[in-house]
C-alpha cells in the first residue's frame, strides 16, 4: 500500500491507493487468523493491522466526478477539454495524465497503444468537431443554402452523441475514489488495460479475456460485505466433496483450505466456479439476429425513404453533403446506444442465471453438477449438488454467498442500471421531438418521421427488454425468500415430531438452523427489497416500472399521431411538409 501526497497542491488531501488484490498468500494469512464462522464475517476486524482505506467500500455515486466528466466530454477535445482539465485538476502534471487517460488529447504511447491514438486523431476527434459544426450550420446558416436538409435529423444525430456522453459521465460517476485518483497518474497507476477492464462492452462483456478480473471483483465484493468466503465452508455429502476436489478453482480459490474438513469445501471456491460457469458464456450470440438488422435499420432508413421520395440522398451542395454525412455518423452512434442497451440486458441475464443457480442448490434434488463444472468428466455418477439448509453452517455459508454474489461487479451493475435509465429518457426525448413536429408543424421531411419511429422502436424496445430482465432478477429475491420461509415451516413441523420422540440432539440442531433461517429471511427482505434492491430510474424494479415506461412511450406516440391527424399535415411529391 502506498500513499500519494501532492506537494504542489498542499490543500489536496493525502490519498491512499487501495492495492488489496486477490492472492493465495493473503488468503492463507487470513484463514490462519480466523477461529470461527462469525469471525469470517468480520473481515476488517481480522485484518485490523491493515489501514481501513485499503479495503474496498460499497460504491457511492459521485456527482462531482459526473459533472467534471460532463465538462470534459462536451467541450471540444484537443482544444478546450485539456484546458478544462488544467483548470479542474489544479496542476499541469495531473491535467496531462487526465488528458491522456481520458483520451482528451491522445499523444502518449505510455498511456495508450499507438493504434488507439491513430484512431482518435483520424476518427474520434474529427467526428466530434465536425458533428458539432454541422449542427451549428444547420441551425444558424441561411436556409436557402440548405433546402435539402431537415434540421431535425442533425439534431437527432447530435442527441445520440450527447446521450453517449451522458453514459460516459455516469460511468465515471461510479468509479471508486482511488480509481479517479489513479487517472491523474501515469502507468502503472493507470493504463490502457485498466481502461479496457472498465469498459462495459469489452472488459465486462468478456471478463474471461481479462485475467484476474473476476478474482478482483470477487475480492472487492467480499470487502464490501466484510466477508472472507475462504474461511466459510460448505458441507456436502462425501461423493460431492470428492468430485469437487478434482475440479480447478485457479491458484487463488482452492476447494480445500485449513478451514475446511473432509466433508467440506470452500465457499470462495464454489462461488468462483459458479460465476465462471455463467460469465464464460457468449450471451451476445442469441441476439445477433436482432443486433444487425437494428443497426441497418437505424442507418439506412432515412436513405431508403429519401430514395423513394426522389430527392438528393446527401444534398445538392457541399454544405448539404457535409451535414448529411455527419447525420449518418450520429445514427451510427445511435446503434452504439442500442448495443449499450443490449449489454445491459445481457448483464441482467447473467445475474439472473447465477442467482438462480444459487437458489437451485438449496432445492432438492439440487443444482446439476455439470452446470457449475461444465468441463467435468464422468459427471454422470454425480448429477446434482444439494446444500442442506437444516445444517446451521450451510445456512450461514449460503447467506454469505448470496451477499457476495449480489455485490459481485457492483460498479458495473450500478452503471448498467443508470445506462438503462438514460436510454429510456433518450427514447422519451425522441417521442417529444415527434410531438413537436406534429403539433407545431415545423418544416421537416417525411424521412425524419420514419427514423424517429425506428429509433423509438429499437432503443425503447431494448430498454424495455433490459427493464424486464431487471424485474426478473429482482423477482428471484421473492422466490428465494419464499423457499426460505417454507423451509422454516417444514423444520418447525420436524422439530415438533422429534419432540414426541425425545431426540433432543437433533432438535437443538434444527432449532439452531431455524433461528438462522429466520434471520436470513429478514436480511433478504431488508437488503434486497428496502436497502439495495435492483433499481431502474431510481425505483425498485417491478412490473409497475415497465408498465409506466411502456405507457408513457405508447401514449406519447399516440398523442403524436393525433397531432398529425388534427393538424392535417401533408407532404409534397418529394416528401417535404406542405405549409
Amino acid at each position: 500500500m502506498s500513499e500519494f501526497e501532492s506537494k504542489k497542491n498542499p490543500g489536496r488531501k493525502n490519498f491512499i491507493f487501495r492495492n488489496r488484490k486477490a492472492s493465495k498468500e493473503e488468503n492463507q494469512v487470513l484463514i490462519e487468523r480466523i477461529d470461527s464462522l462469525s469471525e469470517a464475517a468480520k473481515l476488517r476486524n481480522i485484518l485490523s493491522d491493515k489501514s481501513p482505506e485499503s479495503f474496498h467500500d460499497p460504491i457511492e455515486f459521485s456527482w462531482q466526478a459526473f459533472w467534471k466528466t460532463f465538462i470534459y466530454e462536451n467541450l471540444p477535445p484537443v482544444f478546450f477539454s485539456p484546458l478544462a482539465a488544467l483548470i479542474l485538476e489544479g496542476s499541469p502534471s495531473r491535467a496531462w495524465h487526465v488528458s491522456q487517460n481520458r483520451n482528451l488529447i491522445a499523444l502518449s504511447t505510455q498511456h495508450m497503444p499507438l493504434p488507439n491514438i491513430i484512431v482518435s486523431w483520424l476518427i474520434t476527434y474529427p467526428a466530434s468537431w465536425l458533428l458539432t459544426t454541422a449542427l451549428i450550420i444547420a441551425i444558424f446558416f441561411d436556409s436557402d443554402l440548405l433546402r435539402n436538409i431537415d434540421t431535425f435529423q442533425i439534431i437527432l444525430a447530435y442527441s445520440c452523441l450527447f446521450t453517449r456522453r451522458l453514459i460516459i459521465c455516469a460511468k465515471y460517476g461510479f468509479y471508486r475514489p482511488d480509481e479517479l485518483e489513479r487517472l491523474c497518474h501515469p502507468a502503472p497507476r493507470w493504463s490502457s488495460d485498466k481502461t479496457e477492464r472498465k469498459f462495459i462492452g469489452r472488459g465486462w462483456n468478456s471478463p474471461k479475456d481479462y485475467p484476474g478480473l473476476i478474482e478482483d471483483e470477487m475480492t472487492s465484493a467480499m470487502d464490501e460485505n466484510d466477508i472472507a468466503l475462504h474461511a466459510i465452508p460448505l458441507e456436502f455429502d462425501q461423493d460431492t466433496i470428492s468430485k469437487m476436489s478434482e475440479e480447478n478453482g485457479g491458484e487463488i480459490f482452492t476447494s480445500d483450505t485449513t478451514s475446511t474438513k473432509s466433508n467440506e469445501t470452500s465457499s470462495a471456491f464454489f462461488l468462483f466456479n459458479l460465476i465462471n460457469s455463467v460469465y464464460e458464456k457468449d450471451f451476445v450470440k442469441p441476439y445477433r439476429l436482432i443486433l444487425y438488422p437494428s443497426m441497418l435499420a437505424i442507418i439506412f432508413t432515412p436513405f431508403i425513404v429519401k430514395s423513394i421520395s426522389g430527392i438528393y440522398l446527401f444534398g445538392s451542395n457541399s454544405l448539404e453533403v457535409f451535414i448529411t454525412t455527419m447525420s449518418v455518423f450520429g445514427f451510427l452512434i445511435c446503434f452504439q446506444l442500442f448495443f449499450f442497451g443490449l449489454i445491459c440486458a445481457i448483464d441482467f441475464d447473467r445475474r439472473i442465471e447465477s442467482t438462480k443457480k444459487l437458489g437451485d442448490i438449496i432445492k432438492f434434488p439440487g443444482l446439476p453438477y455439470s452446470s457449475i463444472f461444465p468441463s467435468s468428466k464422468n459427471s454422470e455418477k454425480l448429477k446434482y449438488i444439494f446444500l442442506d439448509l437444516r445444517k446451521r453452517k450451510n445456512v450461514f455459508a449460503w447467506m454469505s454467498l448470496r451477499n457476495v454474489l449480489r455485490s459481485f461487479g457492483e460498479t458495473y451493475l450500478y452503471r448498467i442500471e443508470s445506462y438503462t435509465s438514460i436510454l429510456v429518457f433518450f427514447s422519451l426525448l425522441c417521442v417529444i421531438i415527434l410531438n413537436l413536429i406534429a403539433w407545431t408543424e415545423i418544416r421537416h421531411h417525411i424521412s425524419t418521421i420514419y427514423i424517429i419511429g425506428v429509433i423509438i422502436l429499437t432503443i425503447s424496445g431494448i430498454s424495455l427488454y433490459a427493464i424486464f430482465k431487471a424485474i426478473k432478477l429482482q423477482s428471484l429475491s421473492q422466490i428465494h425468500r419464499d423457499y426460505v420461509r417454507n423451509e422454516i415451516f417444514i423444520i418447525e413441523e420436524e422439530i415438533s415430531e422429534l419432540e414426541e420422540e425425545g431426540n433432543l440432539g437433533k432438535i437443538k440442531e434444527l432449532q439452531s438452523s431455524k433461528n438462522l433461517l429466520q434471520q436470513a429471511d429478514q436480511n433478504i427482505n431488508y437488503k434486497e427489497f428496502i436497502f439495495k434492491p435492483t433499481t431502474i430510474m431510481g425505483y425498485s424494479a417491478n412490473p409497475g416500472v415497465i408498465g409506466s415506461v411502456l405507457g408513457v412511450v405508447i401514449t406519447g406516440c399516440l398523442f403524436a399521431i393525433q397531432g398529425f391527424v388534427s393538424t392535417g399535415i401533408e407532404y409534397d411529391s418529394f416528401g417535404w411538409f406542405l405549409f
